[in-house]
């Protein structure tokens, strides 16, 4: 292998490295919610909501900023997290995002959408798992 084709590869593999390596612990995203900021922000603050829209998430501190109303698109909402653990920086971003489009349904909708009992052709379809 020539000296340049293993600097190329080399330098892929760092690239390839930075983008899965540990990252920050803190990510943030910004949606358009269709509703008023104080419906917005009451869902957030309840506190079995807030247990709800955060589910499966690692996280140690969290922070809610509703903005303006943007035309037709609803007010802009920032959701910053910090989570208890490290993680690759595309999942801290999923993370977030995975979070607030939660608190988008249930402000929009007044649910979190969630497929725990969807019909199955299984017959044991409907039973917990064990």
């Amino acid at each position: 292998m020539s000296p340049e084709a293993s600097e190329g590869i080399a330098g892929k593999a760092r690239q390839a490295i930075a983008k899965i390596k540990p990252g920050a612990t803190e990510a943030q995203r910004s949606l358009p919610i269709r509703g008023s900021a104080d419906d917005i922000r009451a869902g957030w603050e309840h506190p079995e909501l807030r247990s709800a829209i955060l589910q499966d998430i690692p996280v140690a501190n969290a922070h809610l900023a509703v903005g303006d109303e943007d035309r037709d698109w609803g007010r802009t909402t920032t959701l910053s997290l910090e989570l208890t653990q490290a993680m690759p920086e595309l999942a801290t971003h999923v993370l977030a995002g995975k979070a607030l489009r939660r608190l988008k349904s249930l402000t929009e909708t007044g649910e979190i959408q969630n497929t725990d009992f969807n019909p199955s052709a299984r017959a044991d379809a409907g039973e917990p798992t064990r």
